[in-house]
């Protein structure tokens, strides 16, 4: 299957990805609020494969550098 991606989630994928921090992962929430979306876009973005993820201990977090999550 291949994904589609708007410019604006290339955009998201980009910036989250260039973060100066030693995170390498963030909550959908933090992702929400660093970009100005709604969680429901960013569960959009976690579901439709555009952006990589990790569940641990209950919580899904999404990933700073993974290949999905490149803009080629």
């Amino acid at each position: 299957m291949t994904v589609v991606l708007t410019d604006a989630e290339l955009d998201l994928i980009a910036l989250l990805a260039r973060r100066r921090d030693d995170r390498e992962a963030y909550s959908i929430k933090e992702v929400a609020e660093m970009f100005g979306l709604s969680q429901r876009t960013v569960l959009r973005r976690i579901a439709d494969g555009s952006l990589a993820v990790v569940r641990s201990g209950g919580r899904t977090l999404v990933l700073k550098h993974a290949p999905q999550n490149k803009v080629a």
